[in-house]
């Protein structure tokens, strides 16, 4: 017998029910054993009304008010702490979070704060100001002589900070730099402009600028940019509709933020998320809001498995990165309609969050408001108790319910931790006098004593001292790893595997052995003892005689927890073989396994029995709900070893000990502490539809559960008999779930919904074929069902028995002489067919197939359920129920179960009618004391019936009788047993016709004849009107014949009209007199035809229709009249009343063969489908050809159309290469013929080599060093629109005589330093500046490219002149292609990282000699490798140059003529620098020629295909 009720597990299809039943974890169906009463409107609408309450108070903001406006703030969870700035006071507000009030204010020297950051261990606060300056001060002390300021700039102090460096932005030199605090130096690591942002990852490798027109990713190892992501801004951009559809300017920007691994950075603008990948530079999702607003915030969580990001619509999001679903799988954001009570803005602004997943908190703040706002999130709460991270090995996790304290052991020290639960404050921490400490529990419900299992001792503790222990030692047990007790016992066991019974003072009483290895688990009950060993097995025993009850064995490894329901019967057992299983005690059976990925070591079932929780080693806490078996929810609390758990006495906190310490966590199972569970959860919606509003579209919408009440859509359409809406969700997949307030069925037969409990049950009997227990959850309304008698209700009772399929493999004969059908009841509906037709035998002839029920009901003989439950069949107007297999099925097992009660009252009855007959015959005495004593007996059984339900037994009509007879029988008895006489005698006449009339009821023991007494009821009640007809026209013919007699005054006119009413009946049926004459003898004529032709055949008539009819129903008579037998007959089982046993029905029945069609009639069927068939051929035939010619002519115009774009592309692209040409050839001969005469007047040049002219300059900067220019001392490039200092002139004109015959990335000439460190000092460049081709430190002589701080060494420089300049080898791959110069082109994309295909050195802003057949790149020192191996030997050693080929050999005379002839020409011109200049045109040139190539071919291809 089980306590809990069967989940709704889902079966592929009905054909896999074996493999249900291959395994009782999954067949098996629990009966809950707080049973879902009785509800009624009322206790529904305030369930859903608390719920409502529930899910605002925990989703709705809580607003936390500043004594004025903020523009920034941030949190610390280890003060609890939330820190506001004032932009305009210049101010810190602090709000202490537990109590929500203003704690303290700290006024600073900074004039405008624009930026707040509070560092790692929430220690220091940094804080940055509009005028560029940079503070910090301790936290959460803001003492003045930690205070320390630095000027970073002029403007807005932007920055970051990590282990103390402050990562800051320039604004006045447009620099990215570091700070240090302590040491107070300044170093410049990256030239940017108009940043907006700074964040450093978390290990300080990378740090990310959100720029005015992009976002830019600097690797420290590198020292230089390793992502660049452009935004893309159209004339739009700025603008936006507001809410009267008018355009609006507004404020933009773009959100960064690493992932706390540092691979990831998430980027937002406007209202998309972009995640990427900066270790392979790939775009790993994009997200998106869903509204049109603006993304204002983002973060990940610690873990990085979730994107936390708030709009400017407020709406709160939360995205899970490591499932595929772009929708964010939680939504929250206040609702105008719900959310009046003024203390939100709702107009669109830019929102700062912070959050605290410790508590499972988001705080958001509008710019420049006096609220903040708290949000509940997804997040594992856990707060950590202090002094808490000890060795947990072998660790006991407990709490005293009346002190409402935490207790947990460490095994390694023999200590005992204890703290308080809600202000986490350590209490005490106990060290036990000696010994290992193994085990720990109350010695009492009052937990005044703490029991502790040490190495062969018991230590007594009184709690609220825990001093001065008391010892008892138990030598039998071992090492106690399980200690129980109660009133009268302390009971243990240990490592020698034996279980010891003492009472409380430590005296032996008994000793258990028989455990194969220690003990490890116990329980103790009122009825039973309950232990567990290390191999697995639990033991049973009942307590005070110690016997054993049975053994289980399921467990393959350590019992760990044991827990019991409180019907005594369902257990629970978790175990070290990562299995819980739940038990019946009563069957001796496990009736249900949840297996998990871990080691379970806690189980724990909450007091309604609503839920059970699960914890594993490595961390997981499973939360499930009863009897759904539904799994709420699973909290991460990363354990590596050991973990345990309990709960508060009001389960409002749970409290979880692991590896990282001990820590406290909101009750997930608590009403106060809702979840919502759903793939997508939002919030809004979920709370406007609580509020009745009801969005379209739900079908994509109703999957939502809110937990522990496990209440969904399908209870509220149902309350609202919504029929089209319940439908479609429940085709949708919606959980159909036994909530706190009743399950949708019950909710809707409370409110009298009729067409929701029509659709509900329609669509539970369509679930059937994919999921075998989809009618479990219906057994506790089919009374009310039956009561209500609905359509539909006769299919549910015919699809609810599911044939046993083949896989099974169950006999499928049985013996010739076996009676069938054999009905059996069980737990499950896995078939034990030895219980049905016994062991196999040679005789077994007979097929045979075997049924089982997906209704599980309470149909134990005498049961009040089983009784109600026939009761409500016989008032249930739907008959056709009766005609079902499944009742019929019932029925008849009942009756073979429980007629022998009705058998010998018959028999009494027998008895009695025929000592009163002969008696009537004899007028003998001793028959009258036979039937006497008959009498009483019957007597007896009658007052037996009114003790146990005297109520319904005065609505029976043949009680009456009963009681009538009787009673008259003993008052005849009295009056005539002494003194016979006649004067009683219609006293005998009265009983012997209720005796009579009594026994017709006896008819109803055979099946054969029981019918005969609802035919007779029926014709009586049909023959009622046609008697009144009859006895009318009766009285009619008699008093016309009295109107016809002659009268005296002396005549009897009474016996007169009698005499003539008996003579007009018996004319009626046909014996009137023949000799009457006259209108007399026409009346009696008349009266013959009317009454004896006409009223007898329609009483014929009248009869035959009863009959019929009857006949028609005499199943469902019979069937009724069996019903009233067996629940008077269940009546006398009163002593069962209470029976809790909820059973399947397993039946095994004759094999019956499927309907055999006939020939002809198969014929005609086949015939009829080949016409349609051939038909729809015909139709679709035509369809083809028609779709077929319409296709062909789009075909030919596509073809037609295309070719015309190919000749139009063509000729437009000749066109544009021959003009391009053209002007390229001209542009470059006017650009060299007017530098060349420039130059020897403007010897200064901008970073393209292009001559600066002086110009008046107002309003700007040099682009070179940021300083103010002015119109004395500049000079300005106008192709560029470049303007320079004379400062930076000069220091171009002076380092770029010498040149490096390369750029940087972006073309840039690079500057040449005999000094470079020097000028690197000056500059305040952070140290050890490397080369972006070799990435190896820069030596003192090198190559500068100022604003990009782009660095050449002198061995980069001359291997890449060696290698465009060798005459002697060609540089080739690996595969013998030909490699080419590519620097720029290389980086175009946003991830700036390549690495060399030969050596795999990471190189950033690098150029690269590439393959383009095979993709391949090479770097400078690898290409260098080559030449020089080649030139040393003269012969070919290195693989990768070919010199053999004559015909390459003249191609490469044919390139180096084309280079001399470049460089003459340029030299004839006086270019200094027009050499590489020309080449590197005409490198791109080429480059580009090639590439269109390319690609028309490419378009040619895919033309073709």
């Amino acid at each position: 017998m089980s306590g809990l009720s069967e989940p709704l597990i889902k079966a592929d299809s009905a054909l896999k029910i074996s493999e249900s039943m291959k395994n009782l974890a999954i067949s098996q169906r629990l009966e809950c054993n707080n049973t879902q009463g009785v509800i009624d409107a009322k206790s529904v609408k305030k369930g859903f009304e608390d719920i409502k309450a529930a899910i605002n108070n925990s989703f709705k903001y809580k607003a936390i008010e500043f004594p004025y406006e903020c523009e920034l703030i941030k949190v610390s969870p280890k003060h609890s702490l939330l820190v506001g700035s004032s932009t305009k006071n210049s101010e810190l507000v602090v709000i202490d979070l537990k109590t929500m009030v203003e704690s303290k204010r700290v006024k600073t020297n900074l004039n405008s704060l624009c930026s707040i950051k509070i560092n790692k261990n929430e220690d220091q606060i940094f804080l940055g100001s509009d005028e560029g300056k940079l503070a910090r001060y301790d936290f959460p002390s803001f003492s003045q002589e930690s205070y320390k300021e630095v000027e970073i700039g002029s403007e807005n102090a932007i920055f970051d900070e990590f282990e103390g460096i402050i990562y800051a932005y320039d604004s006045d030199k447009g620099n990215l730099i570091t700070y240090n605090f302590e040491t107070e130096v300044k170093e410049t690591i990256a030239r940017c402009a108009y940043v907006e942002f700074i964040r450093v990852n978390s290990d300080a490798t990378q740090v990310a600028v959100s720029a005015f027109n992009g976002i830019t990713v600097f690797s420290r190892p590198l020292k230089w940019k390793k992502f660049v992501y452009k935004i893309e801004k159209d004339d739009d951009y700025y603008y936006e509709e507001d809410e009267n559809g008018e355009e609006v300017w507004v404020d933009k920007k773009s959100e960064i933020e690493f992932s706390n691994d540092g691979e990831k950075l998430a980027i937002s603008i406007e209202n998309k998320i972009y995640v990427w990948n900066l270790e392979i530079g790939k775009l790993l999702v994009t997200y998106e809001l869903h509204t049109s607003k603006d993304i204002s915030s983002i973060k990940f969580s610690k873990d990085d498995e979730y994107l936390i990001a708030v709009g400017k619509d407020h709406s709160i999001n939360i995205w899970d990165l490591e499932s595929s679903n772009p929708l964010p799988i939680f939504l929250n954001q206040p609702l105008k309609d719900l959310d009046k009570d003024g203390k939100f803005d709702f107009s669109s602004r830019f929102y700062d969050m912070e959050i605290d997943e410790d508590r499972n908190l988001i705080y958001t703040h509008g710019l420049d408001s006096k609220f903040s706002y708290q949000w509940k999130g997804i997040f594992l709460d856990k707060i950590r108790f202090p002094q808490s991270d000890f060795g947990k090995n072998s660790q006991r996790c407990i709490t005293c319910k009346r002190t409402n304290q935490a207790i947990v052991t460490s095994n390694e020290t023999s200590e005992i931790y204890i703290w308080d639960i809600e202000t986490l404050d350590m209490s005490r921490v106990v060290k036990i006098p000696e010994g290992s400490l193994w085990e720990i529990s109350f010695g009492e419900e009052e937990e005044k004593t703490l029991l502790v299992g040490s190495d062969n001792k018991i230590y007594i503790y009184d709690f609220d001292t825990m001093n001065d222990p008391k010892t008892i030692k138990n030598e039998k047990a071992g090492s106690i790893h399980a200690i129980r007790s109660n009133s009268n016992y302390i009971i243990s066991g240990g490592s020698n595997a034996i279980v010891v019974i003492q009472d409380k003072i430590g005296g032996f009483i008994h000793e258990i052995p028989g455990y194969n290895e220690m003990v490890t688990g116990m329980k103790v009950t009122l009825v039973y003892l309950i232990t567990g060993d290390a191999a697995g097995k639990i033991f049973i025993h009942y307590m005070n005689t110690w016997e054993l009850y049975t053994v289980l064995d399921a467990h393959t490894s350590w019992i760990r927890t044991i827990e019991m329901f409180k019907d005594n019967d369902t257990l629970i057992t978790v175990a070290l073989d990562k299995k819980c299983i739940f038990w019946s005690i009563y069957d001796k059976t496990a009736i249900k396994t949840t297996e998990l990925t871990g080691k379970i070591e806690t189980c724990y079932l909450s007091k309604d029995e609503r839920n059970f929780i699960l914890s594993t080693t490595t961390g997981e806490v499973y939360i499930y709900n009863l009897p759904s078996f539904d799994l709420i929810d699973c909290l991460n609390y990363d354990s590596k070893d050991s973990q345990r758990f309990a709960f508060d006495a009001d389960e409002k906190y749970l409290i979880v000990s692991n590896d990282e310490g001990v820590f406290k966590t909101l009750s997930p199972i608590s009403p106060d502490n809702p979840t919502i569970i759903d793939k997508n959860i939002n919030i809004p919606e979920v709370r406007m539809f609580l509020e009745g509003e009801r969005i379209k579209g739900a079908s994509i919408k109703d999957q939502w559960i809110i937990a522990p009440y496990m209440v969904n859509s399908l209870h509220y359409y149902s309350s609202e008999n919504l029929k089209k809406d319940l439908k479609k969700a429940m085709i949708m997949g919606s959980k159909y779930l036994k909530s706190s307030i009743g399950n949708p069925l019950n909710i809707s037969l409370a409110k009298g919904n009729t067409e929701a409990t029509g659709t509900i049950i329609n669509q539970l009997k369509g679930r059937i074929s994919s999921n075998l227990y989809a009618l479990e959850t219906v057994s506790d309304c089919l009374i009310e069902l039956n009561k209500g008698g609905f359509k539909g209700l006769d299919d549910l009772y015919s699809d609810c028995l599911i044939p046993v399929p083949a896989t099974e493999k169950l006999p499928d004969c049985c013996p010739e002489g076996l009676s069938l059908p054999i009905v059996n009841y069980s737990l499950t509906m896995k078939v034990n067919s030895d219980l049905l037709i016994g062991p196999p035998s040679e005789d077994s002839t007979k097929r045979i197939t075997f049924l089982v029920s997906a209704l599980r009901l309470n149909l134990e003989i005498g049961s009040k359920e089983s009784i109600d439950f026939l009761k409500s069949l016989l008032i249930c107007s739907n008959t056709e129920i009766f005609k079902t297999k499944f009742i019929q099925y019932i029925l008849n097992d009942k009756w073979s179960k429980v007629r022998r009660v009705m058998l010998l009252n018959g028999l009494l009855f027998i008895l009695y009618l025929i000592c009163l007959s002969f008696f009537i015959i004899m007028r003998e005495p001793l028959l009258l004391i036979i039937a006497l004593v008959m009498n009483i007996l019957m007597f007896t059984y009658e007052l037996i019936q009114i003790n146990i339900n005297a109520s319904g037994y005065f609505t029976e009509f043949w009680n009456y009788i009963d009681l009538s007879r009787a009673a008259l029988f003993y008052v005849y008895f009295f009056y005539t047993y002494d003194n016979p006489s006649d004067n009683y005698k219609w006293l005998l006449v009265a009983v012997t016709i209720l005796s009579w009339v009594r026994g017709i009821t006896l008819f109803g023991l055979s099946s054969n004849t029981r019918y005969m007494i609802s035919l007779l009821t029926e014709v009586i009640k049909d023959i009622i009107a046609f008697a009144i007809v009859v006895f009318y026209s009766i009285i009619s013919f008699a008093f016309i014949k009295m109107a016809f007699k002659d009268l005296n005054k002396d005549d009897h006119y009474f016996i007169i009209i009698g005499d003539l009413i008996i003579e007009s009946f018996f004319e009626a049926t046909g014996g009137g007199d023949s000799n009457t004459e006259g209108f007399t003898m026409v009346l009696v004529i008349f009266n013959s035809i009317f009454n004896v032709i006409i009223m007898m055949n329609l009483l014929i008539s009248i009869l035959g229709t009863t009959y019929g009819r009857v006949n028609d129903d005499a199943q469902v008579e019979d069937l009724k009249q069996l019903t009233e037998m067996i629940i008077e007959a269940e009546s006398f089982y009163f002593y069962r009343r209470n029976e809790k046993k909820k059973t399947i029905m397993q039946i095994c029945e004759e094999y019956t063969p499927a309907e055999v069609v006939g020939v002809d009639d198969l014929r005609n069927r086949f015939r009829t489908v080949k016409n349609e068939i051939i038909i729809l051929k015909q139709k679709m035939e035509e369809n083809q050809k028609a779709n077929l010619r319409e296709t062909r002519e789009l075909a030919q115009d596509a073809i037609e159309t295309r070719t015309k774009i190919e000749t139009s592309k063509k000729e437009i692209i000749t066109e544009l290469k021959t003009v391009i040409k053209d002007l390229g050839k001209q542009i470059l001969a006017v650009t060299q013929t007017q530098e060349t005469e420039e130059k020897h007047q403007d010897p200064f040049v901008c970073l393209y080599g292009h001559s600066l002219k002086p110009k008046h300059i107002y309003d700007c900067v040099c682009d070179i060093c940021s300083d103010e220019l002015d119109d004395a001392d500049s000079v300005y490039c106008n192709i560029c629109d470049f303007g320079m200092c004379m400062k930076c002139a000069n220091l171009y004109l002076e380092h770029s005589q010498k040149k490096a015959g390369i750029n940087c990335k972006d073309g840039h000439i690079l500057l040449q330093f005999d000094n470079i460190t020097e000028f690197f000092n000056e500059q305040n460049y952070e140290s050890n500046q490397i080369c972006r081709f070799c990435s190896d430190t820069v030596g003192n002589e090198g190559y500068h490219c100022v604003p990009c701080m782009f660095n050449l060494c002198v061995k980069c420089k001359d291997n890449y002149a060696l290698a465009t300049k060798s005459k002697d080898t060609k540089i080739v791959c690996g595969k013998g292609h030909n490699l080419k110069w590519k620097h720029k082109e290389l980086y175009e994309k946003e991830f700036l990282i390549i690495f060399c295909t030969e050596c795999g050195g990471e190189r950033a802003g690098s150029g690269f000699f590439c393959c383009i057949e095979c993709q391949s790149r090479w770097c400078l020192n690898c290409v260098s490798k080559q030449i020089t191996g080649h030139s040393e030997d003269g012969g070919n050693e290195n693989r990768n140059i070919d010199d053999s080929s004559e015909e390459e050999d003249e191609e490469d005379e044919e390139e180096e003529g084309k280079k001399e002839k470049s460089e003459n020409k340029a030299k004839k011109e006086g270019e200094g620098e027009g050499e590489a200049e020309v080449k590197g045109e005409d490198e791109e040139e080429e480059d580009e020629n090639e590439n269109e190539d390319e690609n028309e071919d490419e378009v040619e291809d895919e033309d073709d295909d």
